[in-house]
């Protein structure tokens, strides 16, 4: 017998996911800019660092799928509490650890983590809200979360720089924490309203989780711009995976910059972002979703040569930040512009499937990337990757053509 889908309705307040989108990036910010720093100041090479990411990312492709899946059919609540207090153990193991065998499980371990809340997440927001049909509020709420998380970013990286100043393994204390905030705030504060449900047996589980997720496919495939969109999603990840790991290292050893510099890096990098989701709201509603992605696709393009080009550390700097910017602004609107044809009762599934496509592509480049840089300049991989991002505004163009005139009037009417 089939579970049926679970409803919400709107029992939430959006200030509760702004909050937790802050609290995520805070934690993010005092680990995101100085992760690859940290390995290279424990004598890890660029190939040990691609794997261990790599590995994260696959262990995240194996899990995506099956616990979006069980966040639909069991309840998204209890799927990202568990993702918290896993990340918070995982990171306090990170402070504990240099031993590179045992960093590899944490790996794996962290991917799980991920995936708990990867489309959960998202899902609960969208639906307890009622963001499935209203552009401009989805636009303005997606927007809004990237602000609030550059802000915690801004303030991630400012602690950082005070954290690696005194002690840099303390960083992993701090993450810990974060998650533990997080779930408390889960705990008490995000609400979710569940019909009633029959029950399945439990030797029908696994039938049920392959018949969904067989069922999510069939609605991408179905779908033209569902498709072009998550190919659009994998492009960007891997070309933005070989920037993430390149450009530590472009700054660390070429530059010789100071770890606690990338704290600085990381608050500039939200500074910047909140300026290009405000920029992506606005051409968005003004221009339409087509014109706002194909526009930061190609400055972002122009932007990763430029970097490549770089020869000193203010050009390296200010060319970061137009990076950074560049991707602050395409993102939500990429977010927002797929959440408009995804069907409700798959969502969490199709965005589970979005988010392992594109962590396929972020492993791809991360390992391609950790072993060419052993080799190649760092700059040089950052030009090569750039030039990819001319793909993105053909692909755009091939979803506009795939559309009925009627369905575009009505797109650029929303818009």
């Amino acid at each position: 017998m089939n579970t049926p889908y679970v409803f919400y309705t709107n029992i939430n307040k959006p200030w509760i996911f702004y909050f937790s989108t802050f609290i995520s990036y805070l934690y993010n910010g005092i680990i995101g800019p100085l992760f690859v720093a940290y390995l290279l100041s424990i004598n890890f090479n660029a190939a040990q660092i691609g794997i261990l990411l790599a590995t994260q990312r696959v262990s995240i492709i194996l899990f995506e799928i099956p616990t979006g899946v069980l966040a639909d059919k069991y309840g998204r609540k209890k799927s990202v509490l568990a993702s918290f207090t896993l990340m918070a153990i995982l990171l306090f193991v990170w402070f504990l650890s240099q031993d590179f065998t045992v960093l590899l499980l944490v790996s794996i371990g962290s991917g799980l983590a991920f995936t708990l809340q990867s489309g959960a997440k998202e899902s609960l927001m969208i639906d307890s809200l009622n963001l499935s049909h209203d552009d401009s509020k989805r636009n303005r709420v997606f927007a809004r979360l990237s602000i609030f998380g550059n802000l915690g970013f801004i303030l991630g990286g400012l602690l950082s720089m005070v954290l690696v100043f005194y002690f840099i393994k303390s960083i992993w204390l701090a993450a810990s924490f974060f998650n533990v905030l997080l779930f408390v705030l889960y705990l008490f504060f995000v609400k979710e309203v569940q019909i009633k449900t029959d029950i399945i047996r439990i030797e029908n589980r696994f039938t049920e989780l392959l018949k969904t997720t067989k069922e999510n496919f069939i609605v991408i495939f179905k779908s033209r711009p569902i498709f072009l969109l998550l190919s659009i999603g994998f492009i960007f990840s891997l070309i933005t995976a070989v920037y993430s790991l390149s450009y530590p290292i472009l700054f660390k050893e070429t530059f010789n910059i100071p770890n606690y510099y990338f704290g600085f890096l990381g608050a500039l990098s939200g500074i910047v972002g909140i300026a290009g989701a405000w920029l992506g709201q606005k051409l968005s509603q003004k221009k339409g979703y087509y014109f706002t992605l194909g526009f930061f696709s190609i400055i972002l393009m122009a932007s990763f040569i430029l970097l490549g080009f770089s020869q000193t550390v203010l050009l390296l700097v200010a060319v970061f930040a137009m990076i950074e910017f560049g991707r602050d602004g395409w993102f939500p609107i990429y977010q927002s512009f797929l959440n408009k044809f995804i069907p409700t009762k798959v969502r969490a599934g199709v965005l589970s499937i979005n988010s392992t496509t594109g962590i396929l592509a972020i492993a791809a480049g991360e390992l391609l990337a950790g072993f060419l840089l052993i080799t190649i300049f760092s700059g040089k991989l950052i030009i090569a990757s750039g030039l990819l991002f001319v793909i993105i505004p053909f692909l755009l163009l091939n979803i506009r053509k795939s559309l009925k005139p009627a369905t575009i009037d009505k797109i650029n009417q929303l818009d």
